[in-house]
């Protein structure tokens, strides 16, 4: 079975590229599991700290291999969801979506389910399974709901219609465009940034952000910042932090 993803380490960096660029991306039958698997190794790599998903070829990812639904031969989703992202409630560390082209129906659930949403000027976006009969159910339209303003993800979820990178942009979707080609450089870019910081810090940060935006009450949100202050407080990283800030030198966290 060839695999459909490629992983490359660029220090705490980890880069996954869907690679099946002859059919821009799609989603074949075993790309959930794979995914699945190079993610919860992600999470479990003590070196790691941000990842990046892109894709090969001229797509981020086009969405499902209608092919394997019409012949039957798709199987379920892992617990992880969709690209072992959509669902999934394991993953503490951040992951960047570089999005570059077409990012249609399943992919585009995949980078909704991204912590930071970057793209080139090329890319363009849309949930059209209205338009085959079907319904985005991977996790794409609540994420849409949540990162959209209403009446916006409301019309692109009710159309299918496709939106270009400017334009998701403007809608906020998107933290950035930048320039065909790019867009894997200006995620490590920003990945650089988020690693002047200690991993712990981040991985506390991204728990309190996700529980934020999926409205989780007023008193969850006190009791788990109350949890994660302690923890905080407690940690090798902070007392490096502050001793680095006193001793006007940079930080060396151990992310623990």
């Amino acid at each position: 079975m060839t695999p459909f993803c490629t992983v490359a380490r660029d220090g705490a960096i980890l880069v996954v590229t869907m690679n099946n660029p002859a059919k821009l991306n799609a989603l074949v039958a075993h790309a959930h599991d794979e995914m699945a698997g190079i993610f919860n190794a992600f999470e479990a790599d003590p070196e790691l700290h941000v990842a990046i998903l892109t894709g090969a070829g001229r797509a981020f990812c086009a969405g499902s291999d209608i092919a394997a639904y019409v012949a039957g031969t798709n199987r379920p989703l892992p617990p992880a969801g969709g690209g072992g992202l959509t669902h999934n409630t394991t993953l503490n560390k951040p992951v960047i979506a570089a999005i570059n082209g077409l990012c249609m129906g399943g992919g585009f659930e995949i980078a909704l389910a991204c912590d930071i949403l970057i793209a080139d000027e090329t890319a363009s976006f849309a949930l059209p399974e209205p338009r085959v009969g079907a319904a985005a159910l991977g996790g794409g339209l609540i994420q849409l709901a949540r990162k959209m303003p209403p009446s916006h993800a409301m019309k692109l979820a009710l159309t299918g219609e496709r939106i270009d990178a400017a334009e998701a942009y403007r809608l906020g979707l998107l933290a950035e465009v930048v320039p065909a080609g790019t867009v894997v450089d200006a995620a490590k870019a920003i990945a650089a940034n988020m690693l002047k910081g200690s991993p712990l810090s981040l991985r506390i940060t991204r728990r309190i952000m996700k529980l934020a935006l999926a409205g989780a009450s007023a008193e969850e949100l006190d009791r788990v910042e109350l949890e994660l202050r302690a923890q905080s407080m407690a940690s090798a990283d902070f007392a490096e932090g502050m001793a680095a800030f006193m001793d006007k030198r940079r930080p060396v966290f151990a992310g623990k």
